[in-house]
């Protein structure tokens, strides 16, 4: 899809849908989503979290969950460029790093869309108190 089409249809709220970067299905996104339930979270593995790394479709990993900020780049009070360095990989240690605030943290949950496979888990392993440490619920 052309840069400006994406961006148009970002700005009405209507972006792509689907496994990777070819999919021609489209979704209206709701200003108001519904927050998945931890518990209800889909698995998406690191292949395909890689596969969304672009301006038009942005995700990220966070404490093993998956986040879809592709929405949230233009509004990311550090700058797009911040989120952009992690695009499609795991920003946990910079995310960490910057010392969010509790509302920051609460924000993410607007944009969970998913979690890691248990076997490429990092954090939520149950196995290292030190990792385990401080993460949001």
């Amino acid at each position: 899809m052309s840069s400006a089409l994406t961006n148009l249809l970002q700005s009405l709220r209507i972006v792509p849908m689907g496994q990777g970067k070819s999919s021609n299905q489209v979704v209206v996104v709701s200003d108001k989503r519904e927050r998945l339930k931890v518990e209800d979270l889909p698995e998406i593995s690191l292949e395909e979290v890689a596969q969304h790394d672009s301006f038009d479709d942005c995700w990220v990993v966070i404490y093993d969950r998956v986040y879809d900020v592709t929405h949230f780049l233009r509004d990311h009070p550090g700058g797009d460029d911040v989120i952009m360095d992690h695009a499609g990989r795991d920003a946990t240690i910079a995310f960490h790093g910057t010392g969010h605030s509790g509302d920051a943290i609460e924000l993410m949950k607007d944009f969970l869309i998913g979690q890691l496979p248990t076997k490429q888990h990092i954090f939520r392993t149950g196995k290292n108190k030190v990792l385990s440490m401080g993460i949001p619920e």
